[in-house]
């Protein structure tokens, strides 16, 4: 009996592997090739000779070689690996969330981090507001995202730590932030002007065409800080995911994880929807597909949601990309996600997983 469990544990074990293995290469294949999607007729040759070029430090000659540079290198390059890191960081925020609040429908925006963030965008565009005076522009709007969007998660921490609330009551308070700040935005978008209008909607929407090489490094830093915490801390999130009273009895702090958490993906999530906006269904989406081959256990779910996370964002922004259709990449990833969403809410009618 114990041979035929250890066999059927190991079958599992090598078809995750393997499953891990094949997002992998998709993942690598597509990072190499949408370092060549561009407008510009560029092939991927060409980008891979621009970036060559730029490791053994030889600068480009003639008007086209400087124009293809530019290209790679301050566009396809940093919109590309963005894209990876934005979409695996808020895998893995998404896949916490929902493991440590027993809701399938959590994400990273739920607790009204997105919404704040948009009336500080709001703020900036429509009525000229920064919070930082001398700043304008994407610097504005930026720091105006980030700051506003760290409103909710001192609320809810500070809340959270003073009355010992429970995941459940987490969320409500997220959802009632969110709604709040909805309707600030709301009032400050009817009577904005229909340019200002337009680049409120589609920073609320989620966009990569601006993103710029300044924005690799502090995304690659948040994106590595939920890497290291899906690592270390997985374990813990496996024992609050089991319940408060469980995690009790086996001398763990409960209400002190989820804030420490909480507090990791607000940065995370705050410093992400500071430079491309409100990208939903990944961190949503992407967990519950990560759970189809790993099962609950979030020392594995949640890595593999990163992988799926990266996969899903950056598949999208290429289809934008490639097509030339001008779209943001929240409507592809919300047109892949919500079909998606639906069809794992009905498999999971009847399931006991949260």
């Amino acid at each position: 009996m114990s041979s035929e469990i250890s066999k059927i544990y190991h079958q599992k074990r090598k078809f995750r592997f393997l499953v891990a293995g094949i997002l992998c290469a998709v993942l690598l294949a597509l990072v190499l090739y949408s370092f060549s999607l561009s407008t510009f007729p560029l092939t991927v040759e060409k980008a891979y000779t621009v970036i060559y070029n730029h490791i053994i430090g030889k600068t480009p000659e003639g008007y086209m070689e400087f124009i293809t540079d530019h290209i790679v290198m301050d566009l396809t390059l940093p919109r590309t690996l963005c894209a990876v890191f934005i979409g695996a960081a808020l895998a893995i925020c998404g896949g916490i969330m929902q493991s440590m609040t027993h809701n399938p429908l959590t994400d990273p925006y739920t607790m009204g981090i997105s919404s704040a963030a948009l009336f500080g965008v709001a703020l900036a565009i429509a009525m000229g507001i920064v919070l930082i005076p001398g700043l304008t522009g994407n610097d504005a709007i930026m720091v105006n995202a980030f700051f506003f969007a760290m409103i909710p998660a001192i609320l809810i921490t500070v809340m959270t730590t003073a009355r010992n609330l429970s995941s459940t009551m987490m969320v409500l308070i997220g959802i009632g932030i969110m709604y709040l700040f909805t309707a600030f935005s709301t009032f400050i978008k009817i009577n904005a002007e229909a340019e200002k209008l337009e680049e409120i909607y589609e920073w609320s929407v989620g966009t990569l065409s601006g993103i710029e090489t300044s924005a690799v490094f502090p995304l690659f830093s948040v994106c590595l800080m939920m890497i290291l915490i899906a690592i270390f801390c997985a374990g813990k999130v496996n024992i609050i995911s089991s319940g408060d009273q469980t995690a009790r009895s086996l001398g763990e702090n409960p209400v002190r994880i989820r804030v420490i958490l909480f507090v990791a993906i607000s940065v995370c999530v705050a410093v992400c929807v500071s430079f491309s906006g409100t990208i939903g269904f990944v961190g949503l989406v992407a967990p519950h597909i990560a759970r189809l081959f790993t099962g609950n256990n979030n020392k594995v779910m949640l890595p593999a949601s990163a992988i799926i996370g990266a996969l899903m964002l950056l598949f999208s922004d290429s289809l934008v990309r490639y097509l030339s259709i001008g779209l943001p990449v929240g409507v592809i990833t919300a047109l892949i996600g919500s079909p998606l969403f639906i069809y794992f809410l009905y498999r999971q009618r009847k399931s006991s997983t949260f």
